[in-house]
C-alpha cells in the first residue's frame, strides 16, 4: 500500500507542476505565485500523506509506526523544496525581466 500512496504522491506532484507550467505559458500564473502555492500545500501534503501511512501500517508487527510520520515529513519536505525551487526560478525571471526592461 506504502508504494500506491507514493506513486500516487509522485502523480500528483508531476500533475501539479505541469498545471503551474501550462498557465505560466498561457501568462495566467506567475511562477513566483505558484511557488507560494506549492510551499503551503507542503504541509497539507505532509500531514495527509502521514496520517495515510499511518492508517495502513500493520501494527501486528509491533512497532510505534513512527516511520509513517518520518515518511510523511519527508513528502511535505519534498514538496516543501519544489515549490522553493519553482519560487527561485521565478523570481530569477522577474529579475531578468526587470533588468532587461531597464536596459
Amino acid at each position: 500500500m506504502e508504494g500506491l500512496i507514493l506513486a500516487l504522491f509522485i502523480l500528483f506532484l508531476i500533475s501539479l507542476n505541469v498545471v503551474f507550467f501550462i498557465l505560466l505559458k498561457k501568462e495566467k500564473l506567475n511562477l513566483m505565485v505558484s511557488g507560494i502555492i506549492m510551499m503551503v500545500l507542503a504541509p497539507v501534503i505532509g500531514f495527509f500523506s502521514g496520517a495515510l501511512f499511518l492508517h495502513f501500517y500493520d501494527w501486528s508487527s509491533g512497532g510505534t509506526g513512527e516511520g509513517a510520520g518520518y515518511g510523511g515529513a519527508f513528502l511535505g519536505l519534498i514538496t516543501l523544496a519544489n515549490g522553493l525551487l519553482i519560487l527561485v526560478i521565478g523570481t530569477i525571471r522577474w529579475f531578468l525581466h526587470f533588468v532587461k526592461k531597464a536596459s
